[in-house]
């Protein structure tokens, strides 16, 4: 019985060993240019969709040997005209703005560098398992970890419950194809509480050597501190 144990975890150890060495291997530089369709949904109280605070946009990047993004002019018309209308009256939703500081720099290298991204998120991963399953009606295998809470030491002491599980499915190359990242906590300041839920995922090709998240969908909810909030951006990368 022990012995099995040890041989099931020695198996999981190797099945996150070998997704790190597999990742190294598809962080090249290669050339890659597309255009990203972007759209973020806000939802009220009934989980219905606000159209007054939804938006869509469409950017032209290009990434090897740096980042280009290419906005157009009626992008930025429309920019400037929510801007415009946002400080006359701050009522007024700016979500064109708030979809545009989500797709920004950082965001795009993540999804233009995936292994390196995974890389990252993977550090410190803790209990691990994997098994044998279908995605798309082809024969993968799914692994799952736990992450853990990467947080200043003031955000950590005020965290009351944290869970973060990352799933990744791979073929039998042991080339990562999707992946989900789910995490929920609860954060408490003196007698007020706030929790959040995230919900990541993101489907992932290789382009000459170099993985690219092609199409990303980021669901969060929060309650708590007069702050509640659900919206959903959903990303996807036409390449060229």
């Amino acid at each position: 019985m022990l012995l099995g144990l040890a041989f099931a975890s020695l198996a999981r150890a190797d099945a996150l060993g070998d997704l790190r060495a597999k990742l190294k291997t598809l962080e090249a530089d290669t050339p890659v240019k597309g255009v990203l369709d972007a759209r973020y949904e806000a939802f009220d109280d009934k989980g219905q969709p606000d159209k007054a605070k939804s938006a869509g946009l469409q950017m032209d990047i290009a990434a090897g040997g740096g980042l280009s993004i290419h906005l157009s002019p009626a992008l930025v018309q429309a920019l400037a005209d929510e801007e415009n209308r946002n400080s006359a009256d701050p009522e007024q939703p700016a979500p064109l703005a708030d979809l545009q500081r989500e797709m920004s720099p950082s965001h795009l290298r993540h999804m233009l560098s995936a292994a390196d991204t995974l890389l990252v998120l993977m550090d410190g991963a803790g209990a691990s398992a994997s098994k044998p399953t279908t995605l798309d009606g082809a024969q993968v295998t799914e692994l799952s970890m736990q992450l853990p809470l990467k947080a200043s030491k003031k955000q950590s002491d005020g965290m009351k419950d944290w869970q973060d599980t990352l799933t990744v499915w791979m073929d039998a190359s042991g080339l990562p194809l999707q992946i989900e990242d789910k995490a929920h906590g609860k954060f408490c300041k003196f007698f007020f509480c706030m929790t959040f839920d995230e919900d990541h995922q993101a489907e992932l090709k290789v382009v000459d050597g170099r993985l690219v998240a092609v199409r990303e969908e980021v669901e969060r909810q929060q309650s708590g501190f007069g702050q509640d909030s659900h919206t959903k951006t959903t990303a996807t990368l036409q390449l060229q």
